[in-house]
């Protein structure tokens, strides 16, 4: 029904015209932005299925192999070809990170941060904002001001780290126990939703931990609306037989004579 890239090279205009990284360590909030926008103007377009069906579409290409951002200076090079998986994921990993970030602290608080780390105003009106650079740490800062909490543990897991955090479950008769499981044993307070039977409730998190009592036949989904940039063993899966499928055939062994 529309061009998604032609909606990602547009946000570039908006983007390159007005807010540039200040060097390539940061160039996920170029193209993380970019391809964000894509599922956003389907939401907006056409609701919130066609935006669950493209973010869904594309949770498969993330490699989590290596951090988005390094707090180092990077070139081109390094964040593209040096760096495995990298060049794919600032855009990928990016996009989902901000998809996490807007569920966990709501659409005025997202968007204000954004508003305020590309303009540098809440109300920016013609005349009153110029381009700027910006820093990864320059957004983390807006998202704090504007959520009203530190949020650095989200940050910290979601773009300093390679992989990603596993919601490990455990099902014992009628409790379910919930664990967080971060890159290097890192603090990981993400509440998350869960379905029992049809109900979902919000399950808050603030040590990693949690355990719910429900009917040990329950029919039990967690994260049901996929609003959480999680480890997937199904996804996991589909990598390594998609991965499988490009490896050249092993050579024939010929037969003694």
């Amino acid at each position: 029904g529309f061009d998604d890239l032609f909606q990602h090279e547009f946000s570039h205009e908006w983007f390159a015209n007005q807010l540039t990284a200040a060097n390539w360590d940061d160039f996920w909030l170029h193209e993380g932005f970019a391809a964000y926008m894509q599922p956003l103007y389907g939401k907006w377009r056409r609701g919130d299925g066609v935006y669950t069906a493209m973010m869904l579409q594309s949770r498969s290409g993330i490699q989590a192999r290596s951090p988005l951002v390094t707090g180092k200076p990077q070139t081109a090079e390094d964040v593209y070809e040096k760096q495995p998986g990298r060049g794919g994921d600032i855009y990928t990993k990016g996009a989902w990170t901000l998809h996490t970030l807007r569920n966990l602290i709501g659409d005025r608080a997202f968007f204000d941060a954004v508003k305020l780390t590309v303009y540098g105003s809440l109300d920016p009106q013609p005349g009153n904002f110029q381009p700027v650079f910006r820093t990864t740490p320059d957004f983390i800062a807006n998202v704090n001001q504007m959520a009203g909490r530190d949020l650095q543990w989200f940050f910290d897991v979601y773009l300093y780290q390679a992989a990603l955090p596993k919601l490990v479950q455990k099902r014992d008769g009628d409790t379910l126990t919930l664990q967080w499981k971060a890159p290097n044993d890192k603090i990981f307070p993400m509440p998350v939703e869960v379905s029992v039977n049809g109900t979902v409730q919000n399950v808050a998190m603030p040590t990693g931990l949690a355990t719910l009592t429900v009917p040990a036949d329950a029919h039990v989904i967690i994260d049901p609306m996929s609003r959480i940039l999680k480890q997937d063993d199904d996804v996991d899966a589909y990598q390594a037989w998609r991965l499988a499928q490009t490896k050249p055939p092993a050579p024939e062994k010929k037969a003694a004579q």
